[in-house]
């Protein structure tokens, strides 16, 4: 990777989602020359990468080159460790590329894609952006068979073993390397192997660190795969390319029983707002620091309270009062722009934006004459604090080009003895390994030898161990489960046995009261439908002569009445109208239908449970009888003489013919 080396993109025709594949514009910053390349595929981009190897690659938005988040992970994997993917308008929050260009002295031609891509790379240079991170700080390498052994015949379990020594083999090779490294830089890491016949079928190692720290490659030795890849992070995460620094802001206070602070950037926007009854001074100065420097206080009313003056002091900030009184419509309109919740607020804010409308135009001509790469918030606090623009800007100038050229001549002096140091230490490190090589190897060969033996020991035990106590778990866990299902068929038979024991109850009770003869039961069936006659034949049975009452006769037909009357019910007794059908289909079935009003009938507490008196049912079923028969022979008599009067028009109309 070459540090000296960034790439700018940005998409210069199409769209990801179109049909069509999108062109790219792409700049490349090398040694201080710009090359340009045009309508240039993502595929043609990536080889450009990994030919250059740049340090970073800028874009103003990473969804122009990717369209989603698994798109991301696999364009991270295709570049190269060391390359860095940089978005350059900001992280979760993104700024227009234009004001970040302008912040930093840069123009460009926003409609122009060659343009945007040198911005970006100028930007990412400069140390704006944030690196796009997918990948945790770990990268996990698997070590595994290269294929499967299939079924095989003769010389399979040979062959398996060979494949399983390979498989250890390369782990062992790999965690050579990880302990140099380690010993090299620190880093730690995990081993987690799982043994076959003859060795390993496969082997994971988790290191703690980022992929471009691990220099081990993946691909395929022969029966032997080696994948090695970073460990997938839950979101993404934006690292800023260099350390945040608290910009400059300009702070309005309203003072009094509620103090009021607003607080403005340099370029008007409103970061920070609140009020409070209850805050204290140093609670004041410590909110304001949390939100930048203050380059100026200000106050709605002249001259400055003690409290803002205290405040301002705290910070060595500008002071700024309105030279006459602002009015309330004055106020009103400074804040229209912000949202408030009261008038303390909304002062905090007019005093601030009073000073920020003096002062937007004149920020205005100082951005335009900065050159590139000055900080323009420095010039235009410097400025407000009563330096000119020009001293200002030779003076950043002047410094930064001395630091860079003391930077310069220091690397270039430290350069030659640095390597000639680095030579020596490393022949005398090679003489040093090649006298001691053949002892060391044989104390390593022997040392690892008693280690693998104490570790097949070890696992041999554990093993044993663990599958005791996995055994003793499955053993109580089936047994747990047979005494839930146990207690839950208990519990279903308890409710039978409740049900069922209520039932003899209910049913003991109509037994002795047909027994005794001095009442007869009444058998209760509370709505007129099929499922509640069904359910009182289940509960207190019905047979043949029962005397049933009906608590609701509003719901039955013709259906239900038949289903009594095949039942051989004595009588039905209702409490309120039954429809007509089903009272003309227990007529014509011969069933007694008997209104409660008319009989005496008592219930007991529950009222689950009626008796009636035997001469009451007689003598109502008795006037039934005498009704029914009335009624039939009146419906007898309508017939005969409706067949009379048929038969006489009939002859008069053949004495007419």
């Amino acid at each position: 990777m070459d540090n000296n080396i960034i790439f700018g993109i940005d998409i210069a025709k199409g769209s990801l989602h179109a049909r069509e594949k999108p062109g790219y514009a792409v700049v490349v910053l090398k040694n201080g020359d710009i090359e340009h390349h045009k309508m240039v595929s993502l595929h043609k981009f990536m080889r450009m990468v990994w030919k250059e190897k740049p340090s970073l690659v800028a874009v103003d938005n990473i969804y122009e080159i990717v369209s989603d988040k698994c798109d991301l992970i696999l364009f991270l994997q295709k570049i190269p460790p060391d390359t860095k993917l940089v978005q350059v308008t900001g992280g979760e929050r993104l700024l227009p590329l234009t004001k970040l260009a302008r912040q930093q002295g840069l123009s460009f031609d926003r409609f122009d894609p060659n343009a945007e891509a040198l911005i970006c790379a100028r930007l990412a240079q400069m140390g704006t952006g944030y690196e796009v991170s997918a990948f945790e700080d770990k990268t996990i390498i698997k070590v595994s068979r290269g294929r499967s052994p299939g079924r095989g015949g003769w010389s399979q379990n040979r062959y398996r073993r060979k494949m399983h020594g390979y498989v250890r083999q390369r782990a062992r090779e790999i965690e050579d390397a990880l302990n140099e490294l380690s010993k090299a830089t620190g880093i730690t890491y995990s081993q987690n192997v799982t043994e076959r016949f003859g060795g390993y079928s496969k082997s994971e190692f988790v290191v703690n660190a980022p992929r471009n720290k691990v220099h081990i490659g993946s691909g395929k030795y022969g029966d032997v795969q080696v994948s090695i890849k970073g460990i997938e992070r839950d979101a993404l995460v934006f690292k800023p390319l260099k350390a945040k620094k608290r910009d400059y802001i300009i702070v309005g206070i309203d003072p009094g029983t509620t103090t009021a602070i607003a607080v403005l950037t340099l370029d008007g926007e409103l970061r920070m707002l609140h009020s409070s009854r209850t805050i204290s001074t140093p609670e004041v100065i410590e909110m304001i620091a949390q939100e930048g420097r203050p380059l100026v206080i200000a106050s709605d009313v002249f001259p400055i309270p003690n409290a803002v003056e205290k405040i301002r002091r705290a910070f060595n900030a500008v002071s700024s009062s309105p030279f006459e009184v602002l009015l309330a419509e004055d106020k009103i309109e400074f804040a229209a722009p912000y949202s408030y919740s009261n008038n303390h607020e909304r002062d905090a804010i007019a005093a601030a934006v009073s000073f920020y409308r003096k002062n937007k135009n004149k920020f205005e001509q100082i951005r335009k004459r900065i050159p590139p790469g000055v900080d323009a918030d420095e010039v235009i606090a410097q400025v407000v604090r009563g330096k000119s623009v020009e001293a200002v800007i030779s003076g950043l100038t002047k410094t930064e080009a001395k630091e860079t050229d003391v930077h310069a001549v220091s690397e270039r002096r430290d350069e030659e003895p640095f390597q000639l140091k680095e030579s020596v230490r490393k022949y005398e490190s090679i003489i040093n390994e090649m006298r001691t090589y053949q002892e060391s190897l044989k104390n390593e060969l022997a040392l690892r030898d008693n280690k693998i033996r104490e570790l097949e020991e070890q696992v041999k035990r554990q093993r044993s161990e663990v599958y005791k106590e996995l055994k003793k778990d499955k053993v109580m866990q089936i047994r747990d489960m047979d005494i839930r299902r146990l207690h839950s068929k208990i519990s279903e038979k308890n409710k039978k046995i409740s049900e069922l024991n209520e039932r003899i109850h209910k049913l003991k009770k109509v037994r002795r009261l047909e027994i005794s003869g001095r009442v007869l039961p009444v058998k209760i069936i509370f709505s007129f439908t099929k499922d509640s006659i069904l359910k009182t034949q289940e509960t207190v049975g019905i047979k043949k002569d029962d005397i049933i009452l009906l608590k609701d006769a509003s719901g039955g037909g013709m259906i239900t009445a038949k289903m009594l009357a095949d039942l051989g019910v004595r009588a039905v007794i209702i409490c309120n109208d039954m429809s007509h059908a089903a009272q003309e289909e227990l007529f014509n079935l011969n069933v007694p239908v008997l209104k409660a009003k008319d009989v005496n009938i008592q219930f007991d507490s529950t009222e689950e449970l009626a008796v009636i008196n035997p001469d009451d049912i007689r003598n109502a079923i008795e006037d039934w009888n005498k009704k029914s028969d009335m009624r039939r022979m009146a419906a007898k008599e309508d017939w005969l003489k409706s067949l009379v009067d048929e038969y006489r028009s009939e002859r008069r109309r053949e004495l007419k013919d």
